[in-house]
């Protein structure tokens, strides 16, 4: 969804051949004018002279990357492990191997150009991994192998029918204290979790349920292996985290002994705001690993669509990370009608959208195919939009379109599009009467 700096360099250099052709260059002044970095959000625009054309075209990102190309349109399905367990436990490589090309071929006659799939929901993996287990949504049972490696079959179908493939990971999130007896002991999680000084350092657990800590040093560096191994053994295309980091409501006394530790060596933020430090940590760490396996690599987030939630709540500074170029798209999860009585889907998308074009980063929007054909409880006004309006997915990506910022959209999820619950199948075939030709009529031969 970016143009590469390889490429850049050769339309640079191009640029300048045929200006030495032309006669009366001096490249002295051309590079001169290269000097001065504009907004990523400017893009690479066509400029009234060669020398403003060579200027965009030299000008880089203070983070050293390419600002997206805006004419690529990234047209995404998330799929989850909801999607994909059904698909594999108890399921031959065969068995697989077809189901994963059906997918494919689902997702491809949609109009889609990118599946974001769930390689890592609890700590665990659908793929062999030296950093974690084997997840009970892939093979039945934490902990159980499979004897083949589903995320490799779907990432090669996926190349083969012309799609791109993002890994998809919650860092944070783990599996719950009744499971993890089950997890090999050569695994970090299990090792900390046995060790009472290492699971108060790395872990956090709530309401029985196991997260890692992003205030560690250790526990960070786990997550980053881990994406770059997903980078490094598959070469996808990117790599994809959502809107689980601390989860809401998470008490202070969970993660009390880490904070005083921070305190002890002279900190001096408060709890909230040493929490959203950690997650930004962690996030500048997944970033780094990210782009060091693949340069060429995107590293994609999907906060929530409340700013609010997102800051209060899970401890994240999306602002923060966007100015910092931390990721490649912002995919904000925008699940709400334009009526909505809280979050408009307009008003809320248009507060993104100044975000993004103000730090540069494109912004993909996400889009709540799930509610269709259902009532939006939390929706006041709008509870029945989803219900009564089946061109609504189809309005919202025309919206999206005419943002500045935009750089694409992207479905929650699969099944909701490809294979829907009985009852709100004929809502979801109606909508899909909407907005796929809308996917279909600009996807390029």
């Amino acid at each position: 969804m970016g143009k590469t700096l390889g490429k850049a360099l050769v339309k640079a250099a191009a640029l300048l051949l045929a200006a030495c052709l032309l006669g009366g260059c001096a490249l002295e002044k051309w590079i001169s004018a290269g000097q001065e970095r504009p907004k990523a959000s400017q893009g690479l625009e066509t400029a009234g002279t060669l020398t403003e054309i060579l200027s965009g075209l030299l000008a880089l990102p203070e983070n050293g990357r390419e600002p997206a190309d805006s004419a690529e349109e990234m047209k995404a399905v998330w799929v989850s492990y909801l999607d994909l367990s059904p698909l594999l436990v108890g399921k031959s490589r065969e068995e697989f191997a077809a189901s994963a090309e059906e997918l494919v071929q689902n997702s491809k006659d949609l109009g889609m150009n990118t599946l974001i799939v769930q390689v890592r929901p609890f700590g665990d993996s659908f793929y062999p991994s030296q950093y974690f287990p084997w997840s009970k949504w892939a093979s039945g049972e934490v902990g159980k192998p499979l004897d083949y490696d589903p995320v490799q079959i779907l990432r090669e179908e996926a190349e083969k029918q012309g799609l791109e493939f993002h890994g998809w990971l919650n860092p944070m999130r783990g599996m719950s204290e009744s499971e993890i007896s089950l997890v090999p002991p050569e695994y970090p999680i299990r090792q900390w979790y046995d060790d009472p000084a290492l699971r108060e350092e790395n872990l956090m657990i709530a309401d029985g349920n196991i997260y890692l800590n992003p205030a560690s040093a250790d526990a960070r560096k786990l997550i980053a292996d881990g994406a770059a191994e997903v980078q490094e053994t598959y070469g996808t295309d990117g790599i994809h985290i959502d809107d689980y980091f601390y989860p809401p409501d998470m008490d202070f006394s969970v993660d009390a002994p880490s904070y005083a530790q921070y305190q002890a060596e002279g900190g001096t933020l408060d709890q909230a705001r040493w929490r959203r430090e950690n997650t930004l940590a962690m996030v500048r760490e997944l970033s780094e690993a990210v782009h060091k396996a693949s340069p060429e690599s995107q590293f994609g987030v999907s906060p929530r669509g409340s700013m609010e939630q997102n800051f209060r709540d899970l401890y994240i500074d999306v602002e923060q990370w966007m100015r910092e170029g931390l990721m490649d798209y912002i995919a904000p999860q925008l699940y709400y009608g334009f009526e909505n009585g809280t979050l408009p889907f307009a008003e809320t998308a248009r507060q993104w959208d100044s975000l993004a074009e103000e730090s540069g980063v494109p912004m993909v929007v996400g889009l709540a195919a799930y509610k269709v054909g259902k009532t939006d409880r939390y929706a006041g006004a709008g509870a029945s939009e989803w219900m009564d309006s089946p061109d609504l997915l189809a309005r919202q990506i025309e919206f999206s379109r005419e943002l500045p910022s935009y750089g694409g959209i992207m479905f929650f999820r699969y099944d909701s599009i490809a294979n829907p619950p009985e009852e709100t199948a004929d809502a979801a075939a109606q909508a899909k009467a909407y907005w796929q030709p809308l996917l279909l009529e600009s996807t390029q031969p």
